[in-house]
């Protein structure tokens, strides 16, 4: 005859009864799949933003640095020539023409540094909305933050 089995172990074992906590979230709205898209897209709206916060960090400091390029190239005499970078390859250019593709440089930098605080503005914004919505649903039940 096989020996008895301790109750609670083998195939017969019942899943434990919901604790009070678990009844309590059962009176909550379900999650429904426009919420899951509301979650996801609000954590993929986050990464974006952070991802931008970078970027713009980046061009600023590039930005800066021309300035201090520009600045170091007034010091220079008129007569010298000047090595500039194009690709893997240096070429002397004279100090007009180094002013002018560095004058060039820092307008595209500029240029781009703007359409990324714009994108960073669409962003901020809708994520407070994503907030705005998800928090009234989910109250305390969801943490949206960094």
């Amino acid at each position: 005859a096989p020996a008895p089995r301790p109750a609670g172990h083998g195939c017969d074992q019942r899943p434990p009864r919901a604790s009070h906590a678990m009844a309590a979230h059962e009176d909550e709205d379900p999650m429904t799949a426009d919420d899951q898209k509301k979650i996801n897209q609000f954590s993929r709206t986050n990464a974006r933003r952070h991802e931008l916060e970078e970027d713009i960090a980046q061009l600023k400091k590039e930005n800066e640095e021309l300035g201090d390029l520009t600045d170091e190239i007034c010091l220079l005499d008129d007569e010298e020539p000047i090595k500039y970078k194009f690709g893997d390859s240096y070429f002397e250019v004279d100090k007009s023409k180094a002013e002018e593709l560095i004058e060039g440089l820092a307008a595209a930098k500029k240029g781009e540094l703007e359409g990324l605080e714009q994108e960073l503005e669409v962003c901020t914004t809708e994520l407070s909305q994503l907030k705005t919505q998800l928090y009234a649903k989910f109250g305390t039940n969801i943490n949206l933050e960094e």
